[in-house]
């Protein structure tokens, strides 16, 4: 396959920073557009990557051009507020002392290693030998200025992207369809879609949900990553700051923030039977509450080694093979108008006001 979409990238001013006085900020997005240019059949994709996932990822990079091509859309991503903390072990840490180590460790192995304090690239190549689990945990240097909240700054980033890219259409003359806006995340990414659809109910046509939780996991527990070095199994444990701040349980949890407005996008969910994160039957309850969701259920009669490789969280599958599978005889209504309109969220403890009459959100709480 040929692949011909034209890229493009830009750093313009994000939404102000509301965890930190609505401090200034810039953020980087990316588009691609068909090569043969838009028109007033082309629509919108907006990609939204989860933990381990960004958008200089290879991966998102190829669906960003072939989706252009493919299916004539201008398709939009951004590096979205504190994204660099969702990514692998960067910088593990170790609470481990000299008498820690003497059951596994020699005295001699342990001498080297703190010849000159604790040495950790010696401890792993040493400690990669041996078959033992050693726990660490990240340095993660979140500040008020930057940190993965996972949620309502994400989403608004992610909103303002795909505006920007609506207002460059225009600003160029360029005709395209509104009515085929497309929104596509993978796990916290796919959670994110959600928010964004609810902050932004009449910008989204479709979303397509590949393993959504229905609350951020680890605003409540910390994340976990384990991979083996040599013969070590290393357990790293993240902390993240936002479980530490005065989040809003109500605009986060989504059966609670989905009844509070009207859903006019039609939903495609995907969710496997084994997902450690969330339980299918509990996702698939909430899939049935809503108006214009389909539920699939991924089970082990469903795996066809390709789209769907694993009933597990992310199903292990192909992104492009599941947007084809979705977009497969799928048409949309052509319409050239789009109002956003503002949108009133109250909970028991804030209220949200969602501005859109600069044409990118503002958020007043």
């Amino acid at each position: 396959m040929f692949i011909l979409a034209k890229d493009y990238q830009v750093n313009w001013s994000a939404h102000p920073n509301i965890y930190n006085n609505y401090s200034e900020r810039t953020f980087n997005f990316y588009f691609s557009e068909p090569e043969a240019g838009v028109n007033p059949d082309t629509g919108l994709l907006l990609l939204i990557a989860g933990f381990g996932g960004n958008a200089n990822s290879n991966v998102y990079k190829k669906m960003r051009r072939v989706f252009a091509d493919q299916y004539n859309l201008v398709t939009v991503q951004c590096d979205y507020f504190g994204h660099e903390f969702m990514q692998g072990s960067q910088s593990p840490q170790f609470n481990l002392t000299p008498q820690d180590m003497e059951s596994v460790f020699t005295p001699d192995e342990i001498k080297i290693i703190y010849k000159e304090g604790f040495n950790r690239s010696l401890f792993l190549d040493i400690a990669s030998k041996y078959h033992i689990g050693v726990a660490a945990y990240e340095k993660l240097n979140e500040s008020k200025e930057n940190f993965n909240d996972m949620g309502l700054m994400q989403a608004l980033d992610n909103i303002t992207a795909i505006c920007y890219v609506i207002q460059i259409l225009k600003e160029n003359n360029l005709q395209f369809n509104p009515k085929k806006t497309i929104i596509y995340g993978h796990s916290h990414g796919a959670y994110l879609s959600y928010l964004c659809n609810a902050f932004a109910p009449n910008l989204f046509h479709l979303l397509i949900d590949n393993s959504s939780w229905l609350f951020p996991a680890y605003l409540n527990k910390e994340r976990r990553l384990r991979h083996k070095i040599g013969n070590m199994l290393l357990d790293i444990s993240f902390n993240y700051t936002a479980s530490t701040i005065d989040y809003d349980p109500e605009i986060l949890h989504l059966p609670t923030l989905y009844k509070k407005f009207h859903n006019f996008c039609e939903i495609q969910s995907f969710h496997g039977t084994t997902d450690n994160l969330i339980s299918h039957i509990i996702k698939q309850q909430f899939c049935k509450s809503l108006k214009n969701c389909t539920y699939h259920e991924i089970s082990e009669e469903r795996l066809d080694g390709i789209t769907f490789q694993s009933t597990n969280h992310g199903l292990d599958a192909d992104f492009l093979a599941l947007f084809d599978y979705v977009m497969k005889n799928k048409s949309f209504e052509k319409s050239d108008e789009l109002q956003l309109n503002p949108i009133h969220f109250q909970t028991k403890t804030r209220n949200y006001l969602f501005d859109y009459s600069p044409g990118i959100p503002l958020l007043y709480k």
